[in-house]
């Protein structure tokens, strides 16, 4: 069966969503701002400007420093051996052999317990 549908007339709460939908509308915003229009460079815009222009020279070039060369001592030779096992042993995972450790006599119990209540 078909069902004819009528349309909804335009109630003061669609007709406000509609205008609300259009004014948040990107497209619609874009068109309406339009060209900013240019500032002449103040002098305070221009104290601004040269002072990130500092603080970027500053912060991101590259300042060559020389490094001084350090003899190696016993001590660094001895670090450098242990992160040398540290990183075998966690990374390679070579890990040692560990002592097996017999069962208590109340888990001995538990287990033959269990295999007596599986076997019935």
């Amino acid at each position: 069966m078909l069902s004819s549908y009528s349309t909804v007339a335009d109630t003061p709460e669609i007709h406000r969503v509609k205008t609300t939908q259009q004014n948040i509308s990107a497209v619609l915003y874009k068109k309406e701002v339009g060209a900013g229009t240019a500032v002449k460079d103040t002098p305070e815009i221009e104290r601004v400007k040269k002072n990130q222009q500092n603080i970027s020279s500053l912060q991101y070039k590259e300042q060559c420093y020389t490094a001084t060369p350090v003899s190696t001592t016993p001590e660094i030779e001895r670090v450098r051996k242990n992160q040398e096992q540290l990183s075998t042993v966690k990374y390679r995972g070579e890990i040692k052999q560990a002592t097996a450790i017999s069962d208590p006599p109340e888990l001995k119990r538990v287990k033959e317990n269990q295999k007596n209540l599986s076997n019935v």
